[in-house]
């Protein structure tokens, strides 16, 4: 079935997404496939990938992209809900599926690798760093471990199970920063406010590093919030202006042209930090492609794409273990997409949507439900 835009029961008119009939999983699924993609080059030793701008990865856009979607669907979340229902929703979007797949790392995928390794378990349970505390050190998301009783450690990108999920702990984090910043009753009827959170955010990334020096410990962080955040205020800054203008700032293929000659003149003229300041431009360009995107029905009722971004990166290295990292790109894509399908298939229906659903107040775990944000 294919997308169509909303009818605003404000004004009357045809002006933006349809929350039911949209392709914005379908959106996020080819991102998080563009990840997998990705992450198969330097995981077999061919490099860094493909550039698409300076400094700048296809995997890394991808991850841009997922931000501002985000951005735009969450901030809409937090207006519509509040503080405490909004936590628990953003909790059980993302928590579930990350200890999934840690869990399954450490106790299915690792032994595995560790057997190859030393052609039996013995020492598994007991050689740092241990499953148990592979899955407890990165409970929060933030993962400050990736290795598992040092498994990975021939492979071309040694003792790295899951380089995917760095990017949870900055997510997470923005959905604190805009459920704390909607809180403030000013932000939820005006535009200004969230426009100077974006701007804020720019700031961020065009001054990271005088910043930089004077948080020196958390540096990297600065780095990564100020990386990420923009893109996250962008699409919530572009759903702000949706509900302050309604028609008068609808989804229009003349204004998609303007935000791309503005994406690409900021780029050009701010290799460092113009894709940053373009996060708004990029956001509706996002949002009018959603609108008119075919997408098949099973992809607006279930998402997938949670799992395919979680799973793509520990069954590459799984791969690699098994002898395959120096495979033609075919062969090894030909084996591993179907392989991230499946677990990010049982991921959803086991995992993620049931929390969604418990989260929700339904009990009933099959039933046709539509996919969050995350």
């Amino acid at each position: 079935m294919s997308a169509r835009v909303a009818v605003d029961t404000r004004t009357g008119g045809r002006s933006w997404l349809d929350p039911r009939d949209n392709s914005l999983n379908l959106l996020r699924l080819i991102m998080a496939t563009m990840v997998v993609f990705h992450h198969v080059f330097p995981l077999t030793a061919r490099g860094e990938g493909i550039e698409l701008t300076p400094g700048e990865s296809v995997g890394g856009w991808a991850v841009f992209g997922f931000f501002m979607i985000s951005g735009y669907l969450i901030t809409g979340a937090r207006i519509r809900s509040d503080s405490g229902r909004y936590l628990i929703n953003r909790i059980v979007r993302l928590f579930p599926a990350f200890f999934f797949v840690n869990i399954l790392t450490a106790f299915l995928l690792a032994p595995i690798a560790f057997v190859i390794q030393n052609g039996s378990l013995q020492g598994f349970l007991s050689t740092p760093n241990t499953p148990f505390s592979y899955v407890i050190s990165n409970a929060w998301l933030r993962m400050n471990d990736y290795s598992v009783a040092g498994t990975l450690a021939d492979v071309p990108y040694p003792l790295a199970w899951n380089g995917s999920l760095w990017s949870l702990y900055y997510e997470f984090c923005a959905y604190l920063l805009i459920g704390l910043f909607c809180a403030i009753p000013v932000v939820r009827t005006r535009i200004w406010p969230m426009l100077l959170a974006f701007l804020a955010t720019c700031a961020l990334k065009v001054w990271d590093g005088p910043i930089s020096v004077y948080l020196s410990g958390i540096d990297d962080d600065v780095v990564q919030f100020g990386r990420l955040l923009p893109f996250f205020f962008g699409g919530a800054l572009v759903f702000m202006l949706r509900e302050r203008l309604g028609d008068r700032l609808a989804l229009d293929w003349r204004l998609v042209i303007v935000s791309i000659i503005a994406t690409v003149g900021l780029v050009l003229l701010f290799p460092r930090f113009g894709a940053q300041l373009a996060a708004p431009f990029l956001t509706y360009v996002l949002i009018w492609i959603g609108s008119r995107l075919p997408s098949p029905r099973i992809f607006q009722v279930q998402d997938f794409s949670y799992g395919i971004y979680v799973w793509g990166f520990p069954l590459t290295q799984l791969l690699c273990l098994l002898g395959l990292a120096q495979a033609p790109l075919p062969l090894i894509f030909a084996i591993l997409l179907p392989l991230t399908a499946i677990m990010a298939v049982i991921s959803w229906f086991l995992v993620e949507r049931p929390a969604i659903r418990w989260s929700r107040g339904k009990a009933r775990p099959f039933g046709d439900i539509r996919a969050e944000a995350r």
